[in-house]
C-alpha cells in the first residue's frame, strides 16, 4: 500500500564543503576584510628605541598605580583591624600565631586594591591623547577641503 504523501530523505551536511575552492575564496575575503578594519591607522610609527622607552613608561605607570592600589588595600587591612570592625583585633591579639592572621587580612586587601588599581590604570593609558594631538596636527597641516 502506498503512502499518501511523499517521504524525502534529509540532506545531511557535507563536512569537507569548506575545503572547497569557493570557500576557501571566500575565506580569504574575509580574512582580508577583517585585516583591513583591525589595521590601526592611527598607531605612530615609533624607532625601536622610541618603542622601548615608550613601553617602559607604560610600565612605570601601571606600576605606580599597582603599587599605590596596594598601600590603600594595606591601609584599609590595617584600619579595619585598628578599629576592631568585627572584633578583628581581639582575634588577632589571642591567636597563637598572630602574623598569619595579619598577614591573611592584609594580603588579600592588598591584591584586590592593587589589581583594582591597575586595572583602572590600563582603561586609562594616556595614548589616546596622543594620537588624537597627531591627527589635530596633520588636520591643520593639511589645506585641503573635505
Amino acid at each position: 500500500m502506498p503512502l499518501p504523501f511523499s517521504l524525502q530523505m534529509a540532506k545531511l551536511p557535507d563536512p569537507f564543503d569548506w575545503l572547497r575552492p569557493r570557500r576557501l575564496k571566500r575565506w580569504k575575503d574575509r580574512q582580508r576584510a577583517r585585516d583591513a578594519i583591525l589595521h590601526n591607522s592611527r598607531k605612530p610609527k615609533l624607532t625601536p628605541e622610541e618603542a622601548r622607552r615608550d613601553h617602559w613608561e607604560m610600565l612605570r605607570f601601571l606600576g605606580l598605580n599597582a603599587l599605590l592600589g596596594i598601600v590603600i588595600g594595606v591601609s584599609v587591612g590595617i584600619a579595619l583591624i585598628a578599629l576592631d570592625i568585627g572584633g578583628l583585633r581581639g582575634l588577632i591579639m589571642r591567636a597563637a600565631n598572630p602574623i598569619l592572621p595579619l598577614v591573611l587580612v592584609l594580603v588579600p586587601f592588598a591584591s584586590l586594591f592593587g589589581g583594582a588599581a591597575a586595572a583602572s590604570a590600563i582603561l586609562t593609558l594616556p595614548y589616546e591623547s596622543r594620537y588624537r594631538e597627531e591627527e589635530e596636527d596633520k588636520s591643520e597641516d593639511d589645506p585641503s577641503p573635505r
